[in-house]
């Protein structure tokens, strides 16, 4: 019968000498018993001129006090020294090296060598890489940066938190990051919905007010990407928000002009149009009711030529702020041109119609405008009052216009109802 010990040692010195990992089973003195092939491999460039039959020789380069560690340790058995990265050169090229020394009992150590070059320069390039995003996250200006957990937890501070929004590491680690959005954002569950969008889509980008630490608020980018592990699976989001305020301010600035008439804060003609356009057309659907006035100051001009346009245009003024104080908020006015405007009353019939433009004009006598040291200017509005009958805007403006005409003639300062066709 075949020796199965001989076979199982056979087995196992063939396992040795073929593994990837430097073995040296080594005495106390130093002295080699046994030494595969990849621990030859790696020792002889450290000392080329020394023979292998002594590793503290061997080793001298590396950790030479490693007998005196040996000598000094008193355990039956146990880890003498684990030092996962020693450095040295190897014909010029950088080599590191992983070494870990073991009592196996009271005559026998085991040394075991690897090679870890590669990993070290891989860690060194994740290290540089930390850096580099580590630089970018405390060094950029107008962005946050940083990551959440999959439910939303922060894991991670850094400056641009700091200073987009105040907020201290403290404020934030292990908070939800529901924390940066707005009251409403929260209660709609906006943070939520944006975390499970990124996972299914990759990234989602959304803007909207987020919050600064002492409550003020800023109007933000916000892009959230999901951070997949090795294999794949989504473990994590880093979150990008960008303060985007001054740009908000400038499109709200340009929107403004783009809608409001600039001397006196109604809309302009254009802007009117398109919303009295839209009333009409909901009429034509749904039958809700709508009314529209038009309204001119009557002997306009002689208040310029009496007073200057200065005064001319404080009495326009004048008369915005006292139908924006006499309408609802759901009313439109807009300056159609010099000084003639349009109200649009949405949900109001020619009788309600007819009481907001009495209404307006009694306002409107009661309301002088100081002359600069030339006592008070005292003015009046004529109005003429519409209902449509048709959804184009052109006719119920020439209506009401015709039945402005026929209160300025018909002695100004009073309201007009247009009869219907």
């Amino acid at each position: 019968m075949p020796d199965s010990g001989a076979g199982a040692l056979e087995e196992l010195l063939q396992f040795l000498y073929l593994t990837p990992v430097g073995i040296v089973k080594f005495a106390a003195d130093g002295a080699i018993g046994l030494i595969n092939p990849m621990a030859s491999q790696l020792l002889l460039p450290l000392v080329p001129n020394v023979a292998l039959d002594n590793l503290y020789k061997s080793l001298a380069p590396l950790v030479p006090n490693l007998r005196g560690l040996v000598d000094r340790f008193t355990a039956k058995a146990g880890a003498v020294l684990e030092e996962p990265r020693l450095e040295t050169r190897v014909g010029g090229a950088r080599q590191v090296l992983s070494l870990t020394v073991t009592r196996v009992n009271d005559t026998v150590y085991m040394a075991i060598l690897e090679n870890v070059t590669k990993l070290a320069e891989q860690q060194q390039e994740i290290f540089a890489d930390q850096q580099r995003f580590r630089a970018i996250f405390d060094n950029v200006r107008d962005y946050a940066i940083y990551t959440v957990s999959l439910t939303g937890v922060v894991e991670e501070w850094n400056r641009s938190l700091q200073r987009v929004g105040g907020w201290e590491a403290a404020d934030v680690l292990g908070h939800k990051f529901a924390m940066f959005f707005s009251e409403a954002d929260r209660t709609a569950s906006r943070p939520a919905a944006l975390l499970t969008a990124a996972r299914k889509s990759g990234s989602i980008a959304a803007e909207g007010w987020r919050m600064k630490r002492d409550g003020s608020r800023f109007w933000g980018d916000t892009v959230i990407t999901s951070l997949p592990d090795e294999m794949g699976a989504v473990r994590a989001f880093v979150v990008v928000v960008r303060d985007m305020t001054l740009r908000k301010r400038m499109e709200d600035e340009l929107r403004l002009l783009s809608t409001v008439d600039p001397l006196t804060g109604a809309f302009n003609r254009r802007h009117g149009h398109a919303r009295l356009a839209e009333a009409l057309d909901r009429r034509a659907r749904s039958g809700r009711p709508v009314a529209v006035m038009m309204l001119d100051i009557d002997l306009f001009k002689n208040i310029n030529d009496t007073y200057g346009h200065e005064r001319g245009d404080a009495v326009l003024c004048a008369l915005v702020l006292t139908c924006k104080a006499t309408l609802r908020t759901v009313d439109m006015l807009a300056r159609w041109g010099g000084e003639e405007f349009v109200v649009m009353l949405p949900d109001t019939g020619e009788k309600e119609a007819m009481v907001v433009a009495e209404r307006i004009r009694a306002a409107m006598a009661a309301t002088p405008v100081p002359a600069d040291g030339q006592g008070e200017i005292a003015f009046t509005v004529s109005i003429g009052v519409a209902v449509p009958v048709t959804p184009d805007v052109e006719d119920v403006l020439a209506r009401a216009d015709r039945a402005l005409y026929a209160a300025k003639t018909g002695g100004r300062n009073r309201v007009v109802l247009a009869v219907a066709a």
